[in-house]
Order: structure tokens, then sequence, then C-alpha cells
């Protein structure tokens, strides 16, 4: 059993104490003085304990204990004369100011520093106790500094009650004080009759008021229990609190922030604030949900399923903004990959299938490369024409390459309107894709290239074309290949009199986007 001080309010967070103070009385609780004004007076001490908390020392000029005096129920005292002061801190003097009722208490110099090693007590003794019962207000103001700021009035009071001559409440006991979780305490006290009673724990509040004990049943987390009796005047009650305390093994919690420096396990907890756990340490659980209407799981790190089996269940959109590895994973959704410059589906290994029935559509540029793939033609061009036509023996795709890998100063070049071209005919439709002939110093080498479907028995005639500028020193790399679909052959070279003879009337020629940076402007130099 403990005994709640009594109870404590302080100015505004500006004007809070430097000290720290606590206030007893003796006896405990004071008693009224009898209402029979023949009868002598009741007298009680009061004992106030100071000391300052922080590691800085503040200076104090004056400590003052204002006491209401007087007949009326606020009033603790009849008459101050009576009560004799006294401080404990060395070369400090106490005195009565009548006329503001207060005992103030001052160092022989102008102001004395109090730190951390120097508690003290100031004691109010032979108070002639008022005869209405209610509760007192007892201020204590400092005038104090840190440093070389100010001297500052501050102050704290303390409510401290007068109760009935015959007025008792004590020993308040919990029985047991440990318990295992979901289990029962009986709590037990002492009372007198003339005041009314509850008992207060968490959002609880009985009123006990009739009885001496009470059975609490299903206690999940450690607890204090509170009792509370309140008795005198409703204008100005007087109220006495006594605590005891259970200890739950395994207790339920509901707290604020909680920080954990050991090892923490989470068996069946359910939290709806953030968890955070210490980077070197590892977070194990085994089911991590997103609830509410924005429930999400954000992961800074990797991701990883470690035991065959697991899945992954996405009911709703999920994006990702890096490296997707897909290892044996099917989906019967769509697959969207971002279009941007760096966007792209790399199947690395394996093979990409279509159900029976089903489409494979593109509507860029396709570029296939495979190990096997035949290289038509690979080489260096500085300058000139040339054109070869083959055959398909079975369907696939025709892809051409071109690099541009010289680079020079723009010092003395005039203009950058020549390019490295290559076209690609096939099913009378052209297809061009070109890069600069020069790249300047400094700037990315330009690359493009173009993938052109090719139906088995089909031809296709490739046509590469390098015409120097004048004064030009372009040196480019072009690479042709061919891949069969299906593992089927390769292309045949044919000449052009076994060619069948073209409409050339219907040819379209079909300009590719580039995919490098093939309009990049000279930069000066």
């Amino acid at each position: 059993m403990s005994l709640v001080s009594p109870t404590r309010t302080v100015d505004t967070t500006a004007n809070e104490p430097l000290l720290a103070y606590t206030v007893t009385t003796s006896p405990d609780p004071l008693k009224a003085s009898p209402e029979n004004p023949q009868a002598p007076e009741e007298t009680g001490e009061l004992q106030i304990v100071g000391s300052r908390h922080s590691g800085t020392p503040a200076d104090v000029q004056w400590i003052k204990v204002k006491v209401p005096a007087g007949p009326m129920s606020p009033d603790l005292a009849t008459d101050l004369a009576k009560v004799t002061p006294r401080i404990s801190l060395s070369g400090w003097t106490a005195r009565l100011d009548a006329a503001a009722k207060e005992f103030v208490f001052s160092p022989s110099a102008g102001h004395a520093p109090i730190g951390p090693e120097t508690g003290f007590t100031i004691q109010l003794s032979d108070i002639p106790v008022n005869r209405k019962v209610g509760t007192s207000p007892i201020t204590v103001t400092e005038s104090s500094r840190t440093g070389t700021s100010a001297f500052q009035s501050r102050a704290t009071t303390f409510h401290v009650g007068k109760f009935p001559a015959d007025f008792y409440l004590r020993n308040l006991i919990c029985t047991p004080l440990i318990i295992n979780n979901g289990g029962e305490v009986t709590l037990t006290w002492e009372r007198s009759a003339n005041a009314t009673y509850e008992l207060l724990y968490g959002d609880t509040n009985l009123d006990v008021t009739k009885d001496t004990s009470k059975r609490i049943t299903n206690v999940k987390s450690d607890t204090t229990f509170y009792l509370r009796g309140t008795t005198g005047d409703a204008s100005n009650p007087v109220v006495r609190i006594l605590s005891a305390q259970v200890s739950v093994i395994k207790p339920d919690l509901e707290i604020g922030n909680l920080t954990v420096h050991g090892t923490t396990r989470l068996n069946g907890a359910t939290t709806t604030k953030d968890l955070t756990v210490n980077t070197a340490n590892t977070l194990h659980v085994r089911t991590i949900e997103g609830s509410g209407a924005y429930g999400s799981l954000a992961i800074g790190g990797r991701l990883t399923l470690s035991t065959e089996g697991r899945e992954v269940n996405v009911l709703s959109k999920f994006t990702v903004a890096g490296t997707t590895q897909l290892n044996g994973a099917t989906t019967t959704k769509n697959l969207t990959v971002d279009p941007g410059a760096d966007g792209y589906l790399w199947l690395k290994t394996g093979r990409l299938d279509t159900a029976a029935g089903t489409n494979l559509n593109a509507y860029g540029a396709v570029g296939i490369f495979k190990n096997s793939s035949q290289t038509l033609h690979s080489n260096y061009i500085s300058s000139g024409f040339r054109e070869t036509t083959y055959r398909a023996d079975g369907a696939g795709f025709l892809t051409v390459v071109l690099t541009c890998l010289s680079f020079t100063s723009n010092t003395g070049w005039r203009e950058l309107n020549a390019y490295f071209a290559a076209k690609a005919t096939t099913a009378g439709v052209t297809h061009t894709i070109a890069v600069p002939q020069v790249t300047f110093s400094g700037s990315p080498s330009a690359t493009n290239q173009m993938s052109v479907p090719v139906a088995k028995g089909g031809t296709v005639k490739v046509s590469l074309n390098n015409t120097k500028l004048p004064n030009g020193a372009g040196n480019g790399f072009i690479s042709v290949y061919w891949t069969p679909l299906g593992g089927g052959p390769n292309l045949t070279q044919v000449a052009a009199a076994d060619m069948p003879e073209e409409d050339e009337t219907a040819e379209e020629e079909v300009f590719e986007t580039f995919t490098a940076d093939a309009g990049a402007k000279p930069s000066e130099g």
C-alpha cells in the first residue's frame, strides 16, 4: 500500500519552478480541530522537501510558502503566528510575512546556488489546524534563475486536506501481488463510515462505499488500484487516496513509444503504429498483413521467401521500381513494363511461350539476340554502298545494328547532316535506321538497331550506305544477324539474277525511331 501525495498544480511551463518539491503532513492525514470553539485546537506539521534534479545549479533568492489562515474551510491554520518555521540549509533564515500570510526563507547573501547534491527540508511545525473540514491550497514560490539570466518568480501549489477527527482510510492490501495473465486478485482495506469511497483502475470506477473488500477478475496487465475516500462539504471536499499494485506474468500491454535494446518476440501480436527494428537485427514473423483502406507493406531491402512452396499473392496493382527476377513464375494477368528509356523485360534463360490461339504483338521495333544466331555481316565501314539479298528457308528475324565509333571536336566542322544508313526491304516494305557519322568528344557513341520479320520463303534485301562528308573522318561498325524462329534454317544469300522482279512503286519506306542519342548536336569547343 502507498499513499498518493497531495494533489499539485504548477504555473505555466515558462514559470515552472527550477526546484522540485514534495509535501507531506504529520499526522497523516491532518485532522481538523473540533468544531466546538471551547475545545483545544489540533496541531499539525507540513514537511516540504526541495531538490534540484538538473545537473546545472539554480541560483535562488528566496523561497516563500503561503499558508491560508482563518476560520473558513479552505484555510489551514487559525493563527500563523503560532507556527514554527525551519529550513535545513545552512546560512538561511526563516520569517513570517503576516500581511501576505507567507513564510519567507532566504540566504544571508543575495542568492545561493542549489545543485543536484543539495537537498533541503522546510518544516512548518505547531500549526493550529482550522476547525473546518476541507482542502487548503499551500503555494510554494521561488525566485530563481540559471546562469546570468534575470531572477523570476516560479510557483507550485499543493492541495492539503483536513479530515474529520473520526475519519480513517488505511491498509489497502492486494492479494496476491503476482498473478498469471487473466487471473484475479482480492483487495481489502480499513475505512471509517463517514465518507464515500471509490475503487479506480484502468477505465473502471467502482462505488465501494459499503465495502471493505473487492474481488477483481480477468486481470491481464500490471495494474495499479486506487482507493479514493471523499468527505467534507461538497463545495470544498477533502480527498484521501491509497494505492496498491499487482504484477501480471506475460501481461497485455497498451503503451506509447517502446524502445527495445534486447530481444523482442511478438507471438500473435497486433500493432496499429510503426514497429522499427534496429538495422543490426532481424524481425522474424509468420504473417505480415496490410490492413485498412490504405494498408501497405513497404520493404526497404530484400524480400526473400526462404522456403520452397511459399507464396506471394497480390490482389491489386503490383509496381516494381527496380530490378525484377521471375524464376519459374506464372501469371494469368497483364504484366506491364514501364515504357521509359530504361524499362525492359529481360528473359535471361529459358523460353517465352504463348498458348495455342494467342498472339504475340509488338507495336515497336523487335530486337532478338541469341547465341546461336547467324552472323550475316559484321565489319567496319568508312564509306561506300553495299547491298545483299537473302532468301529465308524458314521464318525468322533479321537484325541490323549500327554503331558510330569515331569522334572529333567541332573545330572546322560545319554540319552534321550525313549518316550511316541501313535499309532492309521485305514483302514490299522498307525499314530504315541511321546513326551520325561522327560522335563528338565527350558524348556517348550513337547506336541504333532494327529487327525485321521475314516469312518463310520470303526474301530480304539489306542495303548499307555511308557517303562520307567532305573532309569528314566518320567510322562506324555494322552487324547483321539472322535469328530463325523455332530453331529453323538460316538465310541463304541469293544473286540478283535469281530474284523475282519487284514492283518498285509498291515499296513503302518505314523509318524506325532512334533508340540512342543519334541526333546529338556538336558541343562548343
